[in-house]
């Protein structure tokens, strides 16, 4: 079992899931009321078609629903779709069950948005999934992806793949593998993949951290 179904698991084992109303702000941290909300993806996106790579209970995806778009979430782990389902399906958000780049890779519509926040984008190779990610875009669609800061601990590490610890519910470890490479490295594969960066966004959180704990992008397809 990968770290994400073991949060799942744990998560569904607290007991019976219940619907919730959509937050009232997109976050892009771990922590609520850091930085820009959903109005970096554009002024009005009523009508506009959106996914979200790595979507997990579904919180954002259901607050992007909740400004008029129409919203998938896609997760790999099971168990996160379905605390997503129930929690927001009852408004008429969609959530599936894949990876991130078999999805991109098999729907064909074009997309306004594609948005990641600590989920597909960083836990995938970057130039295949961002290759992806603009192919799917429609001319001015825009990606927006949050992973955390290459400098959160003070350093960047070495080597741009490397095994991040996280903490489970219950308190026990699990290890993830992510691409942890620096703010240039992530312009570069961004650029690469045919989009235009429209920001970069060093975001501190909490507030008083001594280094920067997530990097925040954003792009559009030309």
């Amino acid at each position: 079992m990968n770290a994400w179904d073991a949060h799942a698991a744990q998560r569904l084992a607290d007991g019976p899931l219940r619907p919730l109303e959509p937050p009232a702000r997109m976050e892009w941290t771990q922590r609520p009321g850091i930085g820009p909300g959903a109005e970096i993806l554009g002024e009005d996106l009523a009508g506009r078609r959106v996914v979200e790579l790595g979507c997990g209970p579904g919180h954002n995806a259901a607050h992007l629903a909740s400004l008029g778009a129409r919203v998938t979430g896609v997760d790999r782990s099971k168990g996160q779709v379905q605390r997503a389902c129930a929690h927001y399906g009852h408004h008429g958000t969609e959530f599936i069950h894949s990876r991130a780049l078999g999805y991109l890779t098999r729907e064909r519509e074009r997309l306004d948005v594609i948005v990641s926040v600590f989920g597909a984008v960083g836990l995938t190779e970057p130039s295949r999934l961002l290759g992806a990610c603009s192919r799917r875009l429609g001319r001015k669609g825009v990606l927006a992806f949050s992973v955390p800061h290459p400098q959160r601990t003070g350093t960047i590490p070495a080597s741009p793949r490397t095994r991040e610890r996280m903490t489970l519910p219950d308190g026990t470890a699990a290890t993830v593998d992510r691409w942890d490479i620096d703010p240039a490295a992530w312009v570069r594969a961004v650029n690469r993949a045919g989009l235009l960066i429209t920001d970069a966004h060093n975001l501190f959180a909490p507030a008083d951290a001594r280094c920067p704990t997530t990097l925040l992008i954003t792009a559009r397809k030309p």
